[in-house]
């Protein structure tokens, strides 16, 4: 039985969901990496369950599109990409292989396998290379997911998961290549390099760039840079979007620990497309993500420094975030008669400890309206599968808590161009 705790959901929100750290040195080994481009050597042998192979015959693979798809049972987005993965390979059995892989072993994989309720239910059966040493030297990261695609015996693509749809597929398929945003765990974060002047006479000032391909994706973050000696605000390949939403978290001018979920966001802007990636673009972020250097002499709080740069962008350009009230429609939670229900056998719930926790997973999942938390209760809250409103609200009632639909007025942010 799992239990959520209000604390484990704000380090949720403030790191990021899904994504994890693979296990990895920090000074790996590079020598062997490969590159988009470079011919792709195949490992001797592998160690392979699952699938309906019993062995990988690499060189027949060469006139299909090959996914070597990272993962680590730890990682949620891995886990929940499987079941998309699974389609388009057997969607395209002539065309498009998955082979996933992790550096976790035998026994590990087999009991994770033979656990995971979701995966069987979504028919995964995904070939797995497990105790994987060589694929990830070819290929080093230190998060996952990490996709590479392989094609005609080249390596096509390193990139994120999002990327590996069925579009990008048929494209790599028809016509040999592909362009899409690298991701390289290792790339140097640091613009200054990249200028043509010598990074240890810069003294103080701002750069701003559009996309830089292998950069690591990061939204904001202020530090010391050990080689200017100069403290840095830096966001890496982010939508404007995103990069504004850090800020306003940071500058904690979100007062309330309302998720700032894209239907909670009111855009008085021209064309909202260029800030943020609402169709999922294969090369949205090559057209539109940003890169920020800020350098200061001085180390301020986060929150001041988070104004300081709120303010850079809007300047630059022409936009302004802020909060506000909106009138929309929303799923309250009210006081109701208790109501007991019986629970089902043989089924895991999840435990919530209070209303406020329960709400704010539940705009996470974004399955229904923004949720509002009139009853502030510190119950804790056992929740089962459920597939409709009214089988969640069966649940709640044994709290004397009812979901209703509604409209309220409620904080939100304004993206406002000026």
């Amino acid at each position: 039985m799992r239990k959520i705790h209000y604390r484990c959901l704000i380090v949720a929100l403030l790191l990021g969901l899904g994504m994890v750290q693979a296990q990895s040195s920090k000074t790996a080994d590079l020598t062997k990496r490969l590159h988009v481009g470079d011919s792709f050597v195949p490992p001797a042998s592998v160690q392979l369950i699952r699938g309906l192979e019993k062995r990988i015959d690499w060189k027949q693979l060469e006139d299909k599109v090959v996914l070597l798809d990272f993962f680590d049972t730890s990682c949620a987005t891995c886990i929940q990409t499987m079941p998309k993965l699974q389609r388009l390979k057997d969607l395209y059995p002539d065309k498009f292989e998955v082979i996933t892989v992790t550096w976790q072993d035998r026994n590990t994989m087999t009991r994770f396998f033979s656990k995971n309720t979701f995966l069987k239910e979504q028919g995964v059966n995904l070939s797995v290379i497990y105790s994987d040493l060589y694929l990830k030297s070819l290929f080093p990261h230190q998060t996952v997911p990490h996709a590479v695609l392989l094609y005609k015996g080249k390596v096509k693509a390193i990139t994120s998961s999002g990327f590996i749809t069925e579009e990008n597929i048929l494209r790599l398929y028809e016509h040999g290549s592909i362009q899409l945003p690298l991701k390289d765990d290792y790339g140097r974060r640091d613009l200054l390099a990249n200028q043509s002047s010598d990074s240890r006479q810069f003294k103080l000032g701002t750069i701003i760039t559009d996309y830089q391909d292998g950069v690591p994706y990061r939204s904001w973050k202020f530090e010391l840079d050990s080689v200017t000696g100069l403290y840095k605000s830096s966001i890496y390949n982010a939508s404007l979007f995103t990069a504004l939403k850090a800020i306003v978290s940071k500058g904690k001018l979100n007062k309330s620990n309302y998720i700032p979920r894209m239907d909670r966001v009111i855009w008085k802007v021209r064309d909202s497309t260029i800030y943020y990636d609402f169709a999922k673009e294969n090369d949205w972020r090559i057209r539109h993500g940003i890169c920020y250097e800020r350098y200061d002499a001085i180390q301020r709080n986060d929150s001041v420094q988070a104004q300081i740069v709120r303010e850079d962008l809007e300047d630059f350009f022409g936009v302004s975030v802020y909060e506000g009230t909106y009138k929309m429609k929303v799923l309250s939670l009210i006081s109701t008669d208790i109501k007991p229900y019986k629970a089902p056998k043989g089924v895991e719930a999840m435990v919530y400890l209070g209303t406020t926790v329960f709400a704010g997973f539940m705009d996470l999942s974004e399955e229904f309206p923004p949720i509002v938390d009139g009853v502030k209760s510190e119950l804790e809250i056992k929740i089962y599968p459920y597939k409709s409103l009214e089988q969640l609200n069966e649940q709640l009632a044994s709290y004397g808590i009812k979901a209703v639909h509604s409209e309220k007025e409620i904080e939100v942010l304004f993206i406002e161009e000026i």
